[in-house]
């Protein structure tokens, strides 16, 4: 296996997202005075993480499970009201609510399967579209399908994450509600009884059960959506899971992983990603599900993400960079293509141009961008 330049700055980028965790995300010190030294991760909340327990699509979980408890992450903030309005409402709300490992589980399942309340143009991330403000008038899981029935308003949000391919029935108007209502307790209760069981599982062997279930249902494996269900339990209820075990890849930590190093000769696709985890946890003592999120956003910092929109609108898109040292990346928004006028300005384009849409704009291939950088 031959690690390329990507994985040196990967590292680079882990420590300076770790950084901005302990200062920022966990810390008081406003993101824009952190000491970084990168525009990007100083300007965009969305870089300050590398334990997924701590990002903007859990954000709401910490809250409704930790609640005004000192075992909240951030509960000094919330003791000297400095967190933020949204994080203050949903505390208040749920603060002395209990649930049996059941009805948090489904919970669980919920926030995942309608998108996780996450919108990257906005601040705080993960609070979009989500039923999670209402559910704490509602005692157990009969009483939340009951509150996803009546409800009229919109609780799915796409603004990242794709649904999964939900089954159909006539008397819903939502298949994602269909599921909900008629397939998920059931599938809660087998995966708890399974757990009892087994105890301290492996991500993947709770996964294949998970799939299995699906597939007896007539139902697709809802791969990515289980996949950060099964990283939520190992995060609040770790005595289930071997949080060291290895975990799933999403498609953006798959190519991010395919930038890090090279296999020497053909061999298996996931025996080489695993092994090269085995490295980044070698390298950073970071948990593979707590990697797998920080490639995803590696990616992100490499292509300079931005989401149009928001509380991001202000942001000079042609003048704020990572600093990622490396200058020859094809994708995304690139200073090199500012240089080059491959376009414009970036300002000008509604969304952040993803893949290879500059280098087509331009009828070039990567190979002739590359020519002409060097």
């Amino acid at each position: 296996m031959i690690f390329t330049k990507h994985y040196q700055e990967f590292l680079r980028y882990y420590d300076l997202a770790k950084q901005q965790q302990k200062l920022c995300n966990l810390g008081d010190l406003p993101h824009i005075d952190s000491d970084v030294n990168d525009d990007l991760m100083q300007n965009v909340e969305l870089y300050d993480v590398v334990e997924r327990k701590y990002a903007g699509f859990s954000q709401i979980i910490n809250d409704i499970f930790y609640q005004k408890t000192d075992a909240h992450p951030y509960i000094n903030k919330i003791k000297n009201n400095t967190a933020t309005q949204q994080r203050m409402e949903v505390v208040n709300n749920w603060n002395g609510i209990k649930h049996d490992t059941q009805t948090w589980f489904y919970i669980f399942l919920l926030h995942r399967l309608t998108g996780s309340a996450i919108n990257y143009a906005q601040k705080p991330s993960g609070y979009h579209n989500t039923l999670l403000f209402d559910m704490h008038e509602c005692r157990d899981i009969n009483d939340i399908k009951e509150l996803v029935k009546s409800t009229t308003r919109t609780f799915y949000t796409s603004v990242g994450y794709q649904f999964p391919r939900f089954p159909k029935n006539n008397k819903y108007k939502r298949g994602g509600d269909y599921f909900l209502c008629e397939y998920a307790e059931q599938l809660i209760y087998d995966v708890c009884n399974y757990l009892d069981k087994k105890k301290n599982v492996d991500f993947r062997e709770l996964g294949e059960f998970m799939f299995k279930w699906n597939n007896e249902k007539g139902l697709v494996k809802y791969k990515f959506q289980y996949s950060a269900f099964l990283a939520d339990i190992a995060d609040w209820f770790p005595q289930y899971i071997n949080k060291a075990s290895h975990f799933y890849y999403g498609s953006n930590a798959v190519e991010c992983i395919s930038y890090l190093a090279k296999p020497e000769k053909k061999s298996n696709k996931l025996e080489f990603l695993d092994k090269i985890m085995d490295r980044i946890y070698e390298d950073t003592k970071a948990f593979p599900y707590n990697a797998e999120d920080v490639c995803c956003d590696y990616i992100r910092w490499v292509e300079n993400y931005i989401k149009p929109g928001s509380d991001y609108e202000h942001l000079d898109r042609d003048k704020i960079w990572s600093s990622c040292r490396i200058t020859d990346h094809p994708k995304g928004r690139q200073k090199n293509m500012l240089k080059l006028n491959l376009v414009s300005s970036f300002n000008d384009l509604k969304d952040h141009p993803s893949d290879y849409k500059i280098l087509e704009m331009n009828n070039l291939t990567v190979h002739e961008y590359k020519k002409i950088l060097n």
